[in-house]
């Protein structure tokens, strides 16, 4: 006698849907909410030292600065390294099979331009300047540990001639 075959689900068929479903959705949630939270948070903090700062010193990229009108010349340096995320990396992919601007990739960027930039300023502020000359960007890639051709983060230092701008005497 033959057992009538079902087709209800199973213990271990729910357990594979969860293993390759359900389990990566959730990482892949956890991982956009972490980063959306954490990228507003970090968003604000920049608006909010960009806006301190841009009354107080000036920023230009002049190669060279009036001499008898500047005194107390020196390098000021801010540095800022960004990692990726694995949602970043996770759409980075779509892209690269879609192609496209990585948003990720360009929003990474802009974060870490600003940070080094305001990073620059804190240390043009405690250096007692009011301008900095010749400001400069330079940028590097960090790539993956796991996979050399991966990027990894990105690694962002501006750089730049400190001064305390007075004004000329007539």
């Amino acid at each position: 006698m033959d057992v009538p075959h079902t087709s209800e689900p199973g213990v271990g068929s729910l357990l594979v849907l969860l293993l390759y479903i359900a389990f990566p959705a959730i990482l892949l949630f956890g991982a956009w909410l972490i980063h959306w939270l954490g990228g507003r948070s970090r968003r604000r903090h920049l608006e909010q030292q960009e806006a301190h700062f841009a009354p107080l010193i000036r920023l230009n990229n002049l190669k060279s600065y009036p001499s008898t009108t500047c005194r107390n010349p020196q390098l000021v340096t801010g540095s800022a390294a960004i990692a990726n995320n694995y949602f970043v990396s996770f759409l980075a992919g779509f892209r690269h099979i879609f192609g496209g601007e990585m948003k990720g990739y360009t929003q990474m960027c802009d974060e870490a331009r600003r940070l080094a930039l305001v990073r620059l300023l804190q240390e043009a502020e405690a250096a007692g300047a009011n301008a900095v000359y010749n400001v400069r960007l330079e940028t590097a890639t960090i790539l993956s540990a796991q996979n050399k051709k991966q990027t990894g983060g990105v690694e962002l230092v501006a750089y730049g001639t400190a001064v305390q701008e007075v004004p000329a005497v007539e």
